[in-house]
């Protein structure tokens, strides 16, 4: 087992242009910060409560006949559904997150709908805030205009497949549709959060822990007509004549962990850490990685460095030697630092 004191060494440092955007937060401001987890039953629900999520954001299937998806995930992902299977379930799952005391946000955040797939699409979301969701999140600004017009009330998050990779185009989304909160893109840096985090009146959510790529479904390569944004993981390539070959690894080379800078996070002022997996096959490992993050926090919280944060997790949580010292730390896939898989990041 590899010792704490040599998983910190293992942290390369920050590049020079977020380095000044790198310090300690105050201990309050960690109860300032949620964690955004994906649930897509109630199996999930209770693990991800258990796990210390503080919101959950969600999608139900589309209306039978529509031959895709309306969010930007299609209704399966190898062989894993990732949406809420039912209405009546939707509606036990958003019930009893709020009694929790969990936000709810449900993802209409398809790429694109075409014209006749409108009443479909907006009878959907209204499926969704009559259930009761809180929020409702978005992939373009032909329905996000839909939206706007019929569910005036409902507060608008621009998803990360929405690219907004300027302040003024969040102030637009912002003043145009009331839009309240921004998942900013996953390759965005520390000074370019920042730089969200200024907006007033402005939520900035961050993917950590992986979702790039073939992940976070910014690639926009299509998959299937209609359904969610294209995945770039089934992509091969190799020379004439010669064996095919993965080209996922090199094209998805910067999924990784942010834990390292939960705090340089939480002292810039986003409002939430989203956690990737709505089509995890592992529901227990993914909100295992929600509870990580939690204990990053409470970390901060009690006034610890990251490395008394790291030690206290090595110390209870058998995954971190097990998987994530060997697929993160050993191979620096880190979130924010200054990393071969970073600048190699197509």
């Amino acid at each position: 087992m590899t010792a704490v004191s040599e998983q910190w060494k293992m942290a390369p440092g920050h590049t020079e242009r977020e380095a000044p955007f790198v310090r300690l937060p105050e201990p309050t401001a960690a109860a300032r910060v949620a964690l955004n987890a994906p649930v897509r039953n109630l199996q999930m629900l209770e693990l991800q409560i258990a796990g210390g999520a503080d919101e959950i954001y969600v999608a139900h299937r589309a209306p039978a006949g529509q031959g895709g998806s309306f969010d930007a995930l299609p209704g399966r992902r190898d062989g894993e559904p990732t949406q809420i299977s039912n209405r009546r379930l939707l509606k036990e799952i958003i019930t009893q997150a709020h009694e929790a005391g969990l936000r709810v946000h449900l993802c209409a955040d398809a790429p694109a709908v075409g014209a006749a797939s409108r009443a479909h699409f907006l009878a959907h979301v209204a499926q969704g805030v009559e259930a009761g969701a809180d929020t409702v999140v978005v992939g373009a600004l032909s329905t996000a205009r839909w939206i706007a017009r019929d569910h005036p009330d409902t507060p608008l998050v621009a998803a990360s497949g929405l690219g907004v990779t300027t302040v003024s185009a969040a102030r637009y989304l912002r003043e145009t549709y009331g839009f309240r909160r921004v998942v900013v893109p996953h390759g965005m840096g520390l000074d370019e959060i920042a730089a969200f985090c200024a907006v007033d009146g402005l939520e900035v959510e961050v993917p950590v822990q992986t979702g790039s790529g073939a992940s976070c479904h910014s690639c926009r390569l299509p998959d299937q007509r209609g359904a969610g944004l294209g995945c770039r993981a089934g992509y091969r390539g190799g020379t004439a004549g010669g064996a095919a070959e993965d080209l996922a690894a090199f094209l998805d080379g910067a999924s990784d962990c942010a834990l390292c800078d939960v705090p340089a996070l939480v002292a810039l002022g986003v409002t939430a850490l989203q956690i990737p997996g709505r089509e995890s096959p592992i529901v227990r490992q993914n909100a295992k990685i929600t509870q990580m993050y939690r204990r990053a926090l409470d970390g901060i919280a009690r006034g610890w460095s990251t490395k008394q944060t790291i030690e206290d997790i090595d110390r209870i949580e058998l995954t971190w030697q097990m998987g994530w010292v060997p697929r993160m730390c050993e191979k620096q896939r880190c979130r924010f630092r200054d990393t071969p898989h970073r600048r190699a990041h197509v």
